[in-house]
């Protein structure tokens, strides 16, 4: 039996999809295509097989992730940690927290952990306001204020509509 961590009151609460689905035109499907023939083209004229195989999955797994309807995770700031689902984060594992708000694009929370294995969690701050948000985080944990723009690898998530 798994015990249940008391976190304390909770601040803010709210829902978020646990990724964001995006619609692809058939230009979409056309360039993923040639860009995945092109790898596995160079891939095969050097004799890097392992590489053909990596881009295949990758493939393959895009796709499948495609298909997939996502779920809406709830997210819960409290005094002793955050909540994500069924995953609870303490605050003594979670070195700092920033917030990129530059909408319509961009609206996350962001908090970097102290694991090597997941090091950063982005949450989708939807109709929460960011200075409460701040404000309240604060309280708990340290702002990486030398964050100011989106990660790279979540701006290309976010451009290439993966």
């Amino acid at each position: 039996m798994v015990e249940k961590i008391e976190l304390g009151k909770t601040f803010y609460s709210w829902y978020f999809p646990e990724f964001k689905k995006y619609k692809h035109s058939t230009t979409w499907y056309i360039v993923l295509f040639v860009f995945v023939a092109s790898l596995l083209l160079a891939a095969l004229l050097m004799g890097n097989f392992l590489f053909a195989v990596i881009v295949i999955m990758t493939t393959i797994i895009v796709l499948l992730q495609n298909n997939k309807e996502p779920i809406d995770l709830e997210v819960k700031i409290t005094e002793g940690g955050i909540e994500i689902g069924n995953k609870v984060y303490p605050y003594k594992d979670i070195s700092n927290f920033f917030i990129i708000y530059e909408p319509p694009n961009v609206s996350n929370l962001y908090l970097e952990l102290k694991s090597k294995l997941k090091a950063r969690i982005s949450i989708p701050l939807k109709e929460q306001n960011p200075v409460n948000i701040r404000d309240t985080l604060f309280l708990f944990l340290e702002e990486d204020v030398d964050k100011s723009e989106e990660p790279a690898s979540d701006f290309l998530t976010r451009v290439l509509k993966l």
